[in-house]
């Protein structure tokens, strides 16, 4: 092998000639801040397992059991996964009410995220954002080049005019919203998908949570009759299995043939996809979350409200929750927070939060009052 050595002259730096080769959006990019990060965290303080991860929003019920299954696939490792997914295609379609053929297989939301944008956007184009929301979409449309148009919905109905949706190549929803925990109804994304149609424009609905929230409202049996639609499902969040990075998209036969045919190859592991498939048929337990997860999530809010802080109507398994009035900024009260043994996420790096608002995942009870006993010691309120 031949390296060939470039001179560079005075001043210049390792990699400033290389970078202006790379593609702008890439070489540019920025870290998209996520929630979970507790292993990262507990090593740098050096806690045990007694830190709580209010920070990523997981089922509290958990997973329903694996252990079955993982050790039936471990005979399998050494051996390539189907690419074609045809028993977890199967086990989404059934869970969702759709044809195999209008399913997506994908390593989570995040690889399907990466995978639409890199499908249909190009240098220049505009793509509608609501704001807060996850931030995978604007990261995952810079890399190829997109220019955001975000749209307020903090505090207020989503109100997207037919002017931007004609000019803008495609247009992401999530529902229900992350951090906010909004829920829009059905017809309203409905109605959504159809002007997006009439403007040729593309629509990502990402229904990550609408699982642990009100399936009713989603609008993934009406992707395969839609030119523009593309639904996204994931399990990591409604099954509890952020290790296992599965998800699953919903569209209509050609886009999905298209987006089967160009993701990457062997994406998910033997593993996990006999997981996906196992947990998918594991509708019970969905149910058993959703009505544990609506008893603690009126409690939670009802006890942040009593610590004089300013809980936002969720729908779903997390609570943003506004904190201007305890005179500490967002850092500020999850570095205090950190050192009571609980992980918040600090939501500064939502577009359009500031430093006045944290996000708290709604886990098992006696978590939940750890939470707001924690929070009531750093907030110095009276027992």
């Amino acid at each position: 092998m031949i390296f060939r050595q470039v001179k560079m002259g005075k001043g210049c730096r390792w990699g400033e000639t290389m970078i202006h080769l790379i593609r702008e959006g890439f070489a540019t990019a920025k870290t998209c801040r996520h929630g979970g990060r507790i292993r990262k965290i507990a090593s740098r303080l050096g806690a045990d397992d007694e830190l709580l991860d209010f920070s990523a929003n997981i089922n509290p019920l958990g997973a329903p059991p694996l252990d079955d299954v993982i050790r039936r696939e471990m005979k399998w490792i050494s051996h390539y996964p189907d690419n074609e997914y045809n028993e977890f295609k199967q086990a989404a379609s059934a869970f969702v009410g759709v044809n195999p053929e209008n399913i997506v297989p994908g390593n989570g939301s995040s690889e399907l995220i990466r995978l639409f944008a890199e499908m249909i956007i190009e240098e220049g184009d505009t793509v509608v954002i609501p704001a807060p929301t996850f931030g995978e979409y604007e990261a995952q449309s810079r890399l190829f080049g997109a220019d955001i148009a975000y749209i307020d919905q903090l505090d207020k109905s989503l109100v997207i005019d037919n002017s931007l949706l004609k000019d803008a190549k495609a247009l992401f929803i999530c529902n229900p919203n992350n951090p906010t925990g909004t829920l829009l109804p059905r017809q309203e994304i409905v109605d959504l998908a159809r002007r997006c149609e009439h403007h040729q424009t593309f629509l990502l609905v990402d229904e990550a949570f609408i699982e642990l929230s009100d399936p009713d409202q989603s609008v993934a049996t009406m992707a395969p009759g839609m030119e523009y639609l593309f639904v996204m499902r994931s399990l990591t969040k409604s099954f509890g299995v952020p290790g296992i990075r599965l998800g699953f998209g919903v569209a209509n036969r050609t886009l999905a043939e298209v987006m089967d045919k160009t993701r990457i190859p062997w994406s998910i592991g033997t593993i996990g996809a006999a997981a996906g498939a196992h947990l998918l048929g594991e509708t019970e337990h969905i149910e058993k979350s959703r009505r544990y997860i609506k008893v603690e999530l009126r409690w939670l809010k009802d006890e942040l409200e009593q610590l004089g802080l300013e809980p936002v109507k969720s729908s779903v398994n997390f609570i943003l929750v506004k904190i201007e009035a305890t005179g500490f900024s967002s850092e500020e009260l999850t570095e205090r927070m950190l050192k009571e043994g609980i992980l918040v996420r600090d939501c500064s790096s939502f577009v359009g939060m500031g430093t006045g608002y944290i996000r708290v995942a709604v886990r098992k009870r006696e978590e939940n009052e750890r939470l707001v006993s924690a929070m009531r010691r750093v907030l110095g309120c009276a027992d």
